[in-house]
C-alpha cells in the first residue's frame, strides 16, 4: 500500500502536535514495511532535519519569518501537487485544509484527520490560523473517503457542527513518543527546586493569562514554588507587563526545550498544569503521564475522556477553581503521588502502535 501526505503541517511548523502525529505515524507505517511518502521538501521542522528518513532543507528567514515561510509553503505546494497529480499512490493524506489538492486529486481516495474544532466552537479569535472556513472544511468533509476523529469529543463536535454521517468518523486517539524516548542519564537539566510546569502556546483559548492571574496570590504565599512555561516562544510585551504587575518577576520563567529537555522539566515539576479553555485532544497530557508528571487540567471538552481519573481538575473559567486546584498540588503529597500512579495506569490505553494499526486499518477501508 502506497500512501501520500503532504507539506501542510511542516514547512513552517519547528514543533507541534499535528507535525508529530503525522512524522510519528509515517515513520511507524514504514516500520511496518507500509510504502508512506512525505511531499515535503523545504522545512524549518525539527523532527524532519534531526531524522535521515526524509531529505528535507532548511531555510532561513530572510523576508522575516512569516513572508518566508509562506514562499517555501508555496514552493512545497507545487511539488506536492505534481505527486498528486501523479496518483502514484493508493491513498492520500493531506495534513491540513488547505483544497489545493481537489483539482488534481481525480478519483484517489483522501483521509481527513480532524483534530479540533476550537475555531468553529469558540469563534475565529481563538482559533488556529487554519485560514480555513467552514463551507471549505464541509467540501473536504463531503469528499473525503474517510475521517478520523482524535477523541470521541472531536467526532461529537464535528457531528454537531458539520453535515456528516457518524458511521464516516473513526476515533483514533493519539499517543506519544515519550514513553519510548531514550533520554541519556548525563543530560540534566537545571530548573528551581519546585516549580509548576506550563508547556507550549499560550495566546487566547490556551487561556494562559487569566490562568496566571488566578494562581499569582498562590506563588505568593508559597515562595518556594515557581512556574516554568516551556515553550511558545519568550513572553511578549503584554506577558512581561502582567507579570510586573502581578510581582512575579523572577518566579515566572520561559524555558525553550526540544524532547530531551521537556522530559527532563515533566520528570522534576511538581505537577503539570493544563488551563486551555478547549482542546482536541491534549498529548502534553501523555507526555505528563509517560514521564511520571502529576496532571492538572480543565474540566472541559476532551480532557476528562483522554485522562479520566488520572488528574486533577478545575474550572478554566473560574479564578478560585484554578487558585483551589494549585493549592491542593502545592500542599498535598498523597495527591502528587495518587495522581502520578493513576497516570502511568492510564497511560497504558495510548500506545503509537495502536494510533498505526487503527489508521493502517481506516485506510484499508477505502482501497
Amino acid at each position: 500500500m502506497k500512501i501520500l501526505y503532504d507539506h501542510q503541517a511542516f514547512t513552517g511548523a519547528r514543533y507541534g502536535g499535528v507535525a508529530r502525529y503525522f512524522y510519528d505515524l509515517i515513520v511507524s507505517l514504514r516500520q511496518r514495511g507500509v510504502d508512506a511518502r512525505l511531499s515535503v521538501r523545504f522545512s524549518n521542522n525539527v523532527y524532519l532535519l534531526n531524522s535521515n528518513q526524509f531529505r528535507t532543507y532548511s531555510y532561513r528567514y530572510f523576508l522575516g519569518y512569516m513572508p518566508t515561510s509562506m514562499l517555501f509553503s508555496q514552493v512545497n505546494r507545487l511539488l506536492s501537487s505534481a505527486q498528486v497529480m501523479q496518483h502514484d499512490y493508493d491513498v492520500f493524506h493531506p495534513t491540513f485544509f488547505h483544497p489545493y489538492f481537489l483539482k488534481f486529486i481525480g478519483q484517489k481516495p483522501f483521509v481527513l484527520t480532524y483534530h479540533d474544532l476550537i475555531k468553529e466552537r469558540l469563534g475565529d479569535a481563538y482559533g488556529h490560523l487554519d485560514n480555513a472556513n467552514k463551507d471549505l472544511k464541509q467540501t473536504l468533509l463531503d469528499r473525503s473517503a474517510r475521517v478520523i476523529a482524535v477523541s470521541e469529543n472531536t467526532k461529537k463536535d464535528l457531528v454537531d457542527l458539520f453535515r456528516i454521517d457518524p458511521d464516516k468518523i473513526t476515533v483514533v486517539h493519539h499517543a506519544t513518543h515519550f514513553r519510548t524516548l531514550n533520554v541519556p542519564a548525563a543530560f540534566q537539566v537545571q530548573t528551581p527546586d519546585t516549580y509548576l510546569l506550563y508547556v507550549g502556546n499560550r495566546g487566547t483559548y490556551k487561556n494562559f493569562m487569566p490562568f496566571l492571574k488566578a494562581i499569582a496570590p498562590s506563588l505568593k504565599s508559597h515562595p518556594h514554588v515557581q512556574l516554568i512555561c516551556a515553550g511558545g516562544g519568550p513572553f511578549d510585551a503584554t506577558e512581561q507587563q502582567l507579570i510586573t504587575e502581578l510581582g512575579l518577576n523572577g518566579r515566572v520563567i520561559f524555558h525553550d526545550i526540544d524532547d530531551f529537555v521537556l522530559y527532563r522539566l515533566y520528570e522534576k515539576a511538581l505537577a503539570f498544569v493544563y488551563p486551555s479553555l478547549y482542546e482536541g485532544f491534549g498529548i502534553p497530557i501523555l507526555e505528563a503521564f509517560a514521564t511520571g508528571c502529576p496532571v492538572a487540567l480543565s474540566n472541559t471538552s476532551c480532557f476528562p475522556e483522554v485522562a479520566q481519573d488520572a488528574a486533577l481538575y478545575f474550572d478554566p473559567a473560574s479564578e478560585t477553581s484554578m487558585r483551589q486546584a494549585i493549592e491542593q498540588l502545592i500542599q498535598n503529597d498523597a495527591l502528587r503521588a495518587s495522581l502520578r500512579q493513576k497516570g502511568y495506569v492510564r497511560q497504558e490505553a495510548f500506545s503509537p502502535e495502536k494510533v498505526t494499526t487503527q489508521t493502517l486499518q481506516v485506510y484499508q477501508q477505502v482501497v
